[in-house]
């Protein structure tokens, strides 16, 4: 793969509903993008369609020769080019910690075996998110939002190009929210990993975000950094209500 995942012209419809319309960016390895917009506009969607693993019934035009290329890979070879977490997930399995997170070293492994360098990467994982306390609990006994942060974890652990998550700070207290995007931008920047992440927190977006893709529902989307896009009018498109935005210095942002 390249340094970036172009979409282009990408549409997408159960039957005659149509979810996607012509949707057209570029995630760029090393930058953290987040994709904003109200509930049913296609954001989930376009993630999964990304990654693959939509469901049957939906019908998808375009995207590009980049998009088709990746989805012609292996799942095994696709899995270390592109890591996606999806919005919700039960493990019927109750996995300790580092077991589940070792999952996201399987597309590495020879016929299933695990070798030290593995373990190696979900235990530096473990202790950059610092969920190190956490690696011999079971899944079962996490909270909601200790149980996200471990699926971020294993996500992380397949060294992708590019990662893909739908609402990452589900479940996760006011206070851990911004601590995830500032650790989602930094890993970006320094992993080199192109990062798109759906956020309905708009203020948390504007904040830690290096280019917003706002995707309203059946109209063109809006690409671009925080500046260029967050205003009065880009927010009334997407949305269909009124904002007021004002420059916070203390964030500097627009909230």
């Amino acid at each position: 793969m390249s340094s970036q995942l172009e979409i282009i012209s990408l549409s997408a419809a159960f039957g005659e509903k149509e979810v996607l319309h012509e949707v057209s960016f570029a995630l760029q390895q090393g930058e953290f993008v987040c994709l904003c917009g109200p509930n049913g506009a296609g954001k989930s969607t376009l993630l999964s369609v990304m990654a693959g693993v939509q469901e049957a019934s939906l019908k998808v035009s375009g995207g590009g020769e980049q998009l088709k290329d990746f989805l012609k890979l292996s799942r095994r070879d696709a899995a270390k080019v592109l890591a996606y977490m999806q919005q919700n997930e039960y493990s019927e399995w109750d996995f300790v910690v580092r077991d589940y997170v070792l999952q996201g070293r399987y597309a590495y492994t020879r016929s299933a075996h695990y070798a030290a360098a593995d373990y190696e990467v979900v235990d530096g994982v473990l202790s950059e998110l610092g969920l190190l306390e956490f690696s011999q609990r079971h899944i079962h006994a996490l909270s909601g939002g200790e149980f996200q942060k471990i699926r971020l974890a294993r996500a992380l652990a397949q060294t992708p190009q590019f990662l893909l998550l739908d609402e990452p700070a589900a479940n996760l207290d006011y206070v851990y929210e911004p601590h995830l995007m500032q650790l989602l931008r930094d890993t970006a920047h320094t992993k080199n990993l192109g990062v798109l992440a759906a956020v309905h927190d708009i203020n948390l977006a504007a904040r830690f975000a290096d280019k917003i893709l706002l995707l309203p529902a059946k109209k063109s989307v809006l690409f671009g950094s925080p500046s260029a896009i967050m205003n009065t009018d880009n927010l009334k498109y997407t949305f269909g209500v009124d904002f007021e935005c004002r420059e916070i210095k203390s964030f500097q942002s627009l909230q």
